[in-house]
């Protein structure tokens, strides 16, 4: 038996809200608020889920925290000043090091790991990446994507085994003028990049050579709804474990988009969009693939959803309150407690 556990940053009212997510059920119930020592906007499990990383956007900071494995209760590991507002944060596949890109500061910062995981003193920081949202590591450990939603292009970087950074040759994937990449995800086999484009509410998939590190485009999808005519506003994305399904966020229209996954080609095929709660920017999937929790950033509220695992449609379930101005979500699966 296992349990589930949310983890969400709640930016405005300065804490990590910690819920126990009832596996049977869908019911959530809060465990843990724990508070911050300023605004945790993003969060990032480590590969192994012993710890968890959140960075403090207004004060500059990278926050750890140690994950207890029979409750997933949080408490602090370390903490290390940022040279600019983190925006994304996350954990290379062999935990030595975290990555952190600064939206505000078009800049991206390593901070080498000590042996309980606290941050230490960033040892790189590259600039010149213009509105950078994110970092994240394939699964072979050896290439950093960096989508930069102000030059719509995504950075490739080479990852040393001391950590360092160099750019890839080529260093750049260039996309769609205007179509601002956000968020980006590898398919479980490491063979496709899902790329989230948060101006135009759109989806690119590319293809991803591990080999060489680069990116080839194969498919361009819009997430948004029939007939929208607002301001696209995309937010997060997420994949189940399986690759089988790709769901993702529109703050707009406040709205799921639900796709299902080619896993030979990583092409996407749109079945709908879903209500959900009002402006929501986060949003995750548990280990098992059976439940996804999405954030409101205006209804201070989640709500769970229970996924069919042969559509991958979601069915909206229990609703909890969360703290002030929810984020970011990430769970994490744990030996039920006795």
């Amino acid at each position: 038996m296992t349990q589930a556990i949310v983890y969400v940053s709640c930016a405005e009212s300065r804490e990590i809200d910690v819920f126990a997510l009832d596996t049977n059920s869908g019911e959530v119930r809060l465990r843990q608020r724990l508070a911050t020592s300023g605004a945790p906007s993003p969060l990032k499990l480590s590969p192994d889920g012993r710890r968890l990383y959140a960075g403090l956007r207004a004060e500059n900071a990278i926050l750890a925290l140690g994950i207890d494995s029979g409750s997933g209760e949080l408490a602090p590991l370390g903490s290390a000043p940022a040279p600019a507002g983190p925006t994304y944060v996350a954990c290379d596949q062999a935990m030595r090091f975290v990555f952190s890109a600064s939206y505000g500061d078009n800049s991206l910062a390593v901070f080498p790991l000590d042996a309980r995981g606290a941050p230490l003193a960033a040892s790189q920081v590259e600039t010149d990446l213009p509105r950078c949202h994110a970092a994240l590591t394939d699964a072979s450990n050896r290439w950093l994507l960096v989508p930069m939603l102000g030059a719509d292009a995504i950075r490739s970087y080479r990852l040393g085994d001391d950590g360092r950074l160099t750019a890839n040759a080529p260093a750049m994937t260039p996309v769609r003028q205007g179509s601002g990449p956000r968020h980006l995800v590898f398919s479980p086999d490491n063979r496709h990049v899902h790329c989230l484009n948060e101006l135009d509410g759109s989806i690119d998939v590319f293809a991803f050579d591990a080999g060489a590190g680069s990116l080839a485009l194969k498919q361009s999808i819009s997430m948004l709804p029939h007939g929208f005519t607002g301001k696209p506003w995309a937010a997060e994305l997420r994949v189940t474990p399986d690759g089988r399904f790709l769901y993702a966020t529109e703050r707009t229209a406040s709205v799921i988009a639900v796709f299902a996954v080619d896993l030979p080609s990583g092409q996407l095929s749109l079945f709908g969009h879903y209500p959900t709660e009002t402006q929501p920017r986060g949003m995750g999937i548990d280990p098992s693939g059976r439940w996804l929790v999405a954030a409101g950033e205006l209804s201070g509220r989640l709500t769970v959803y229970s996924l069919n695992p042969s559509t991958g449609l979601p069915t909206a379930g229990h609703s909890h309150v969360t703290g002030d101005n929810p984020v970011c979500v990430e769970i994490l699966s744990l030996p039920a407690i006795p």
